[in-house]
């Protein structure tokens, strides 16, 4: 019998941060004291929650004997045997189960939506994790599922560039964790069958996070903004946004730490600056 902590550790509770992305709908909708509206936006938060630790045990599940030769990953439960094959898939469905039975409360589009999520996901596990580009595309993809997920649980309208930025920033994040896999993974047979390259993964790295500062600028002078809001304060919240993005390319080029973007965000003093600031200045612009 694995120990709890053994259980826990497979969910990968501090990955959970990412779908804080399923609250941003509400929060950008002025929605957060909307009772029925933050009731929905946190069971859906949750539902992802549990079916995106589903797909962890799977996946740690199916790669335990990869994650054996990889110098990061071995220390993973079921690599690192403190956690059975079997016990992981066990424990997947039962959290697929719950989670998917949680956001059927919410409502059945909210289900849809993260049943999609967690049948794209298992094919990313399956394989398609193998296919250069086609795997960060599904990673950024589950990022606009979790938003999309968080305006229908909410009941609040989703602007196009609301998910377009949460794409983008999704991609940017998944590339450049490519790029510190390929800085600090050693296995050459890992490097040869990749079509990933530095230079390349950089040059598109550069791009995205111009994209990402000029969605967000879209998004803040967009039409439906000014009718939800009356105004385009919200640009006023740029810099930030820049200054994120700025140091997020500079860790991943300068000292490749883009490996676990999740645990930058809460690491990394000036993204943890940003990402206050950020939220700090919408709440001061939409909730005075």
């Amino acid at each position: 019998m694995p120990r709890l902590s053994a259980l826990i550790e497979l969910a990968r509770p501090t990955q959970w941060i990412k779908n804080g992305f399923v609250l941003l709908p509400l929060f950008f909708a002025h929605a957060m004291f909307d009772t029925s509206a933050m009731q929905g936006a946190v069971l859906a938060t949750a539902a992802f929650c549990l079916v995106a630790s589903a797909v962890y045990a799977f996946n740690d599940a199916r790669d335990a004997e990869r994650d054996r030769r990889h110098p990061d990953k071995c220390q993973r439960p079921v690599a690192r045997g403190a956690v059975s094959a079997d016990t992981a898939y066990v424990l997947t469905v039962a959290l697929a189960g719950a989670g998917l039975v949680l956001a059927a409360l919410v409502n059945i589009d909210v289900a849809a939506v993260i049943g999609a999520y967690f049948v794209m996901q298992l094919a990313y596990s399956l394989g398609l994790k193998r296919i250069a580009w086609l795997d960060v595309g599904i990673v950024a993809s589950g990022f606009a599922l979790r938003i999309l997920a968080g305006g229908l649980a909410a009941g609040v309208p989703l602007t196009p560039w609301i998910l377009a930025m949460g794409f983008l920033l999704a991609l940017m994040l998944a590339l450049g964790k490519r790029h510190g896999d390929l800085t600090h993974v050693s296995d050459s047979a890992s490097r040869a069958t990749s079509a990933y390259n530095l230079k390349s993964i950089e040059r598109t790295l550069a791009v995205l996070g111009g994209a990402v500062v000029l969605a967000y600028i879209f998004y803040t002078f967009s039409p439906d903004v000014l009718a939800r809001h009356g105004h385009h304060a919200l640009f006023f919240s740029t810099p930030w946004v820049l200054l994120g993005v700025f140091r997020y390319l500079f860790l991943v080029f300068k000292r490749g730490s883009g490996g676990d973007p999740s645990r930058l965000a809460v690491r990394d003093p000036v993204l943890l600056v940003s990402t206050v600031g950020w939220l700090t200045t919408l709440a001061l612009i939409l909730y005075h």
